[in-house]
């Protein structure tokens, strides 16, 4: 169980991410985007399906690989209609996934390849280290699903990850987002020894 402080330090490397993501995103879209967090903290990879609305809830999500002196993956996931809303806004015209619509699904990567490498950036900033970052990878499926194969590939140390939850505004339109990053080799000791005021 975290501090009150070391929640509000997380919460504050959840601000600084989610401030890049929103000045790129409205770049990208021409048009303002909000993004706000509500809470930030270390979580049981076990519940992280549940905190996005169950282990059967179908989500957009964006993996992104992590490398470096911090390596883990940062797994970013919306409700599949909110996913489908921001793209729409991008592209000008409806979307669904389902539509096999080339231009939504590439609006979509890239929308997931801005917000992806925001929190990157922002984890490298505020742990005061460079981060290499893989090409993201795109996903639509139950949230239950994701993790598992998240869980699987990246095989982290511990039973634990960053947990992030944010709330979009685009076009007066408001979407939940989950942040996610589940640390691997030492990174998760160098996130503690951060918060503790060590790093």
């Amino acid at each position: 169980m975290l501090s009150e402080f070391e929640q509000d330090l997380l919460k504050e490397l959840g601000n600084i991410g989610s401030g890049h993501a929103a000045t790129a995103l409205s770049t990208l879209l021409a048009k303002p985007v909000n993004i706000t967090v509500s809470s930030a903290e270390m979580e049981p990879i076990t519940y992280l399906p549940d905190r996005v609305g169950g282990p059967e809830r179908h989500v957009a999500s964006v993996l992104l690989e992590l490398g470096g002196e911090i390596s883990g993956m940062i797994l970013i996931m919306f409700p599949v209609d909110d996913a489908e809303s921001m793209v729409a806004s991008l592209i000008g015209s409806p979307f669904t996934f389902q539509s096999n619509n080339e231009l939504g699904q590439s609006a979509w990567e890239e929308i997931g390849n801005i917000m992806s490498g925001a929190y990157a950036r922002a984890l490298g900033d505020w742990l005061n280290t460079p981060i290499m970052i893989q090409v993201p990878a795109t996903a639509i499926d139950m949230a239950g699903s994701i993790v598992e194969f998240v869980v699987t590939s990246v095989q982290p140390e511990e039973d634990a990850a960053l947990y992030i939850d944010t709330t979009f505004m685009i076009d007066e339109k408001v979407s939940a987002g989950h942040v996610l990053f589940l640390p691997t080799h030492g990174s998760l000791d160098r996130i503690q020894r951060r918060l503790l005021g060590h790093g």
